[in-house]
């Protein structure tokens, strides 16, 4: 709710085309703006129409670099409490003709909440813009807001209704309850089902049990009285013996169907291997009766080198290095692997130059880590610029602590902004890495790298005693 003034109880400057009457209007294309340029305060003095609670201040600035609002009570009309203290505009915007007609709202979050719960009857708005006395200033239009809180006297909270302290709950709630279960139908088919469940499964069984007859077991019951004979039935051992040896001569004869069975005179098969011996035997008899005796050569072990080699050479299966060759029974030789000679790196630069072409400055350390950084730098040949500039393009490389400091804001885009640690991995490896592998912004680090490493000889000592407390900070 919008709070209405009634009148202006003072008013310290006013310009005839723009009074402060026009505030009292909601909202009106008109403003308040002060009486003469040169002015730097001006101050209005409002009556509230009844004293209420500020939540809320809507406030349009007409070229004012600070707008505050104070309210007073009527017990103490003095004593102003401040509500809304903003800053529209710099020093140096308004200095530079740079004005903007802002609108800002301050709701019930941004006011402080000890003065949101106190009553005022007067409210006070001062203007000040002291950095341009060429300009005339004061306001478009001022807001102020408030909560109306209805007391109806009904007992209700959204859709519930609360309770009286004078009731007792307990009884209440077992009347209720009484009535409700009073009120309830009996359900009897779920306690029918229910007793159906319970006996229906007692009685299935007992009725099996009465009307099952036994088993009859005409085989076990003569096993049991010992008349086996009448189950297994009488049979001659000799019967037994000669069906059992037909059987396995039938099988015999069975396995060796498919080559020709040879039986000795009293009917058993000989076995092959047996015809095999006789069979050598009768060749050697052969043999010896002709006077001629074969017998196979030997080799001498060259020509079976030369023989093992010439099969190697023949053979397929040569080729996997982990089995044996069927042919030759050897595994092969194996394979000579050539692997490249890696590069070895030979140094480019001596350590003290290994920087010659880098000037660099430094932001966002403090002594002693930036003493130790500019010192290290410098011992590789670096030059150190203290107040770099983006016109001549001097320096080459912000070290840099982190991101949006003034310095790495300046040279953004003009130079190479790297990390303290691409400092102190050269100095320590004696190489100069690529700058985009200690680059502060995941941009640069991302693109491909388009510096290679060079190699420093051995670092002499030598230490630098400047101090560098006269350098800024960022």
């Amino acid at each position: 709710m919008i709070i209405k003034f009634t009148k202006v109880i003072s008013c310290s400057s006013e310009h005839p085309s723009y009074p402060v009457s026009n505030l009292l209007q909601h909202r009106s294309h008109s403003s308040w703006r002060c009486a003469k340029p040169g002015e730097m305060l001006a101050t209005v003095i409002f009556q509230l129409a009844e004293s209420s609670c500020i939540t809320g201040v809507d406030l349009g600035n007409y070229r004012s670099c600070v707008v505050v609002v104070t309210a007073s009570t009527a017990s103490e009309p003095d004593i102003w409490l401040p509500i809304v203290n903003h800053q529209f505009l710099t020093h140096d915007e308004a200095a530079n003709g740079k004005f903007r007609d802002q609108v800002q709202i301050f709701t019930k979050k941004d006011l402080n909440p000890d003065t949101i719960k106190i009553k005022f009857d007067r409210v006070k708005v001062t203007c000040m813009q002291s950095a341009n006395l060429k300009e005339l200033f004061g306001l478009s239009f001022i807001e102020l807001k408030t909560e109306v809180v209805l007391d109806l006297g009904l007992d209700i909270f959204g859709r519930f209704k609360l309770k009286n302290p004078e009731e007792n709950d307990i009884d209440d709630i077992k009347e209720r309850y009484m009535k409700m279960i009073g009120h309830k139908k009996t359900d009897y088919k779920a306690e029918l089902l229910a007793k159906v469940k319970e006996t229906g499964m007692s009685n299935f069984s007992k009725r099996q049990e009465e009307d099952r007859e036994p088993m009859k077991r005409p085989l076990l019951q003569k096993l049991e009285a010992g008349k086996t004979e009448e189950v297994f039935g009488t049979r001659n051992k000799d019967s037994d013996s000669s069906t059992s040896m037909n059987d396995i001569k039938h099988k015999n004869e069975k396995v060796t169907n498919d080559k020709p069975v040879v039986r000795t005179p009293f009917g058993d098969v000989v076995s092959s291997t047996s015809i095999k011996e006789k069979k050598n035997d009768i060749q050697k008899n052969d043999n010896q009766k002709n006077g001629t005796i074969s017998r196979k050569r030997t080799l001498s072990p060259e020509q079976s080198s030369l023989k093992q080699n010439k099969r190697k050479q023949n053979c397929s299966q040569c080729q996997d290095e982990n089995k044996l060759c069927n042919n030759c029974g050897k595994l092969p030789k194996p394979k000579t692997i050539i692997t490249p000679k890696k590069p070895v790196k030979e140094p480019k630069k001596s350590f003290s130059k290994l920087f010659e072409d880098v000037s660099f400055s430094l932001s966002g350390y403090v002594n002693p880590q930036r003493d130790e950084i500019r010192k290290k730098a410098l011992q590789m040949g670096a030059r150190y610029i203290a107040d770099p500039n983006t016109t001549n393009k001097r320096c080459t490389h912000l070290i840099c602590a982190f991101k949006n400091t003034p310095k790495y804001q300046q040279l953004k885009g003009h130079s190479k902004i790297v990390s303290h640690t691409f400092v102190e991995k050269c100095f320590s490896e004696k190489i100069r890495f690529p700058w985009r592998r200690y680059a502060l912004d995941t941009k640069d680090s991302a693109e491909p790298e388009s510096e290679e490493e060079i190699l420093g000889s051995s670092s002499p000592f030598n230490a630098f005693e400047e101090d560098t407390d006269s350098d800024s900070y960022y």
